[in-house]
C-alpha cells in the first residue's frame, strides 16, 4: 500500500520533458512510481485533474539561514510552493558568529538569546548539528558567508589581509566544506564583506574548489558598475575553477534600461570559454535590505556601532551624504538609486511609527533633511532598520527571467511569526510570492514553456548546487512535490500588503507528508538539511 498517491494530474516532472497526464505514488518518504495509471491502494489519495504535479520549488537565494535557529515553520515558504532553500547568501549569514552580529536578535529576544546563539554558531560544525536538531518545515541547505569568514578573522577592518589571516580564513573555508556546505558567497556592498579584495576572494574560491563548491555573489554594483561587478566575480571563477553564480542578477537604475541585453551576453560568452556562470533572480522591482549597509562602507570601519557613533557628528554626516550622491561610482548606495521618495520602511523595532512609510514623506512630516532622517532611524533602533528600493524597471527583469542560465530565488527568508495576511507594511512581497509571481509572469508573458519553467526552479537548481535526491519526479527520489492551478496562479501580495496569500497552490508535499492542503500549511514540520553531495 502507498502512504499517497496523486492521481491524473499533469506531470511536469522538472527534467525539461514533455508533460503527461499521470499518477504519482510515495512510500517512506520517496517517490515509488510515476506513471500513467498506478493501481494499487493508498492511505491518502490526492485527485489532482485539472492541476499540475510538479518537484516542490527549490528556492535558490535564501536568508532564512539568519533565523534559523529561532524555530520559524517555513509557512510562507511552503505556501509559495517551496520544499528547499540554499541559504548563506549575500556573504552575511550567522555563522562563524563575531562580535555586534546578533544585534536584532538582542532587541527581539534579549541577551540569553544572543549568548545561546553564539555558542551554537561558534563554528560551522557546530552550526550544522544545531540546525540538524531542529523540526524543519522546509529542506534547507546552506553557503558559507565569506562576510562572517572575514569578521570572524579580521573584524570590520578595511585593507589586505596579511598572509597570516589568509591562511586563517582558508582554514575556515575548509571547516565549512568539510561540514556539509555547498561553497561561499560574498556581499560585496555590506561590511565587512566588501572590504575584501579580488585576490583574498580568489583565494577562498580555491579552497571551496577544491571540495567541488560553487561561489555565488552579490557583486559589488548593480547599476553604473554591473558590467565590471560582473567580471569580477567571473575572474574569481576563472582563477580558480570555481561554478560561479551571480546572486539576484538585476539592472539597478531606470536610467540604465536594456543594459541587462550587454549582462546576458557577458555570461553566454564566459560559459563559451569554459568558464561556468549562472545567475538567479527575485521578479520584483523593489530591492531590499538594510539601511546602515546603503551607507558608504569606509564609515562602517570598526563595526556598525562606530558608524552610528560617527553620524552623531554633523560635519561626518554632511560627508556620508555627500559620498553617497556624489561618489556613486565608487559604492552605489540604494540611497542613491532608489532616492529619498523610493526607500519605504518595512521594519525598525524601537520606531515602529514609520513602518510602511517613505524616507521623503517622513523627513517632510519632521521638518528634517530626509539624510538626517536616516541617520536618526538608524540610530533610534541601533542599525536594524530594513528598507524597500524603488529602482528596477520591467524590461530587464523579464529579459533575465528568460534566460536559460537563470535560476529563481527569493531574497527572503522564513517568517519568524505568522503574519495577518491583511497586514500593511512590514515586509517584502517576494517573501510571500516570488515563485508564484515568477510563474505568473512567465505564463502572461508566455516566455517559457512550462516545462522548461519547472525545470529552471526545480532540477537545474539542484544540479547547480550539487544537491542530490531531489528536483525531479522521478523513483527513487525524495517525495518534495507541488500540485498547483497553473492557469489560476496569482500572487496577491504586493508592497502595500506584503503577506497576503496566493492563489493557485494547492498541495505541497516535504519528504512525504503534506503540509500545505488547499494553499494553506498544516502544521507538518518534516523538512530535512541537505548537505553538498557526497558528504553525510
Amino acid at each position: 500500500m502507498y502512504d499517497l498517491l496523486i492521481r491524473q494530474g499533469l506531470i511536469v516532472d522538472g527534467s525539461g520533458n514533455a508533460p503527461f497526464v499521470g499518477d504519482v505514488a510515495v512510500v517512506d518518504a520517496k517517490i515509488a512510481a510515476v506513471a500513467p495509471h498506478i493501481e494499487g491502494e493508498a492511505a491518502r489519495i490526492i485527485d489532482a485533474q485539472g492541476l499540475v504535479i510538479a518537484p516542490g520549488f527549490i528556492d535558490s537565494h535564501s536568508h532564512s539561514d539568519q533565523g534559523i535557529l529561532l524555530g520559524p515553520d517555513g509557512y510562507n515558504m511552503l505556501e509559495q510552493g517551496i520544499t528547499t532553500q540554499i541559504a548563506g547568501q549575500c556573504g552575511t549569514g550567522p555563522v562563524p558568529a563575531y562580535p555586534g552580529l546578533f544585534e536584532g536578535v538582542r532587541q527581539q529576544y534579549g541577551e540569553e538569546k544572543v549568548r545561546e546563539l553564539e555558542q551554537k554558531c561558534s563554528s560551522f560544525a557546530a552550526f550544522m548539528e544545531a540546525v540538524q536538531q531542529l523540526d524543519l518545515g522546509v529542506n534547507i541547505a546552506f553557503y558559507a558567508s565569506q562576510g562572517n569568514i572575514r569578521g570572524a578573522v579580521m573584524g570590520f577592518r578595511m585593507g589586505d589581509a596579511n598572509a597570516e589571516e589568509t591562511e586563517a580564513m582558508k582554514k575556515l573555508m575548509g571547516d565549512a566544506m568539510e561540514a556539509g556546505f555547498l561553497g561561499f558567497t560574498t556581499g560585496l556592498i555590506y561590511a565587512p564583506s566588501i572590504y575584501a579584495g579580488t585576490t583574498e576572494l580568489v583565494e577562498l574560491a580555491k579552497v571551496a574548489h577544491s571540495y567541488g563548491g560553487n561561489y555565488a555573489s552579490h557583486i559589488r554594483g548593480e547599476g553604473c558598475k554591473v558590467k565590471e561587478a560582473m567580471l569580477e566575480a567571473i575572474h574569481i571563477g576563472e582563477a580558480s575553477g570555481i561554478p560561479v553564480i551571480i546572486s539576484h542578477l538585476k539592472v539597478k537604475g531606470r536610467q540604465y534600461e536594456g543594459e541587462s541585453v550587454n549582462m546576458l551576453k557577458i555570461i553566454d560568452d564566459y560559459n563559451a570559454k569554459g568558464v561556468t556562470v549562472w545567475a538567479e533572480q527575485y521578479p520584483y522591482l523593489a530591492s531590499a535590505t538594510s539601511l546602515i549597509s546603503q551607507i558608504p562602507p569606509q564609515f562602517a570601519e570598526g563595526g556598525n556601532a562606530k558608524l552610528i557613533e560617527r553620524m552623531q557628528d554633523p560635519a561626518i554626516r554632511k560627508e556620508m551624504e555627500r559620498c553617497v550622491f556624489e561618489d556613486w561610482e565608487n559604492f552605489e548606495s540604494n540611497i542613491y538609486g532608489a532616492g529619498y521618495e523610493g526607500i519605504l520602511i518595512t521594519e525598525a523595532y524601537q520606531t515602529p511609527q514609520y513602518v510602511g512609510r517613505y524616507i521623503a514623506e517622513i523627513a517632510e512630516t519632521e521638518g528634517k533633511h530626509p539624510f538626517d532622517t536616516i541617520c536618526d532611524i538608524i540610530t533610534a533602533n541601533n542599525g536594524v532598520v530594513h528598507c524597500n528600493y524603488f529602482s528596477q524597471n520591467e524590461s530587464d527583469m523579464l529579459r533575465i527571467i528568460a534566460h536559460p542560465r537563470v535560476m529563481g530565488g527569493c531574497d527572503a527568508s522564513n517568517y519568524q511569526n505568522h503574519q495577518d495576511p491583511e497586514r500593511q507594511g512590514g515586509g517584502h512581497p517576494r517573501g510571500t510570492s516570488t515563485m508564484v509571481r515568477r510563474l505568473e509572469l512567465i505564463r502572461d508573458h508566455q516566455l517559457l514553456p512550462i516545462e522548461e519553467s519547472i525545470r529552471r526552479i526545480t532540477s537545474l537548481a539542484a544540479e547547480v548546487a550539487h544537491l542530490e535526491g531531489i528536483g525531479l519526479l522521478r523513483e527513487g527520489m525524495y517525495a518534495d512535490i507541488c500540485v498547483f492551478d497553473y492557469e489560476h496562479l496569482k500572487a496577491n501580495s504586493d508592497y502595500v500588503h506584503p503577506f497576503r496569500k496566493n492563489e493557485g497552490i494547492e498541495y505541497v508535499v516535504v519528504g512525504g507528508k503534506v503540509a500545505v492542503e488547499k494553499g494553506s500549511f498544516n502544521g507538518t514540520k518534516n523538512g530535512r538539511v541537505l548537505k553538498r553531495a557526497g558528504v553525510k
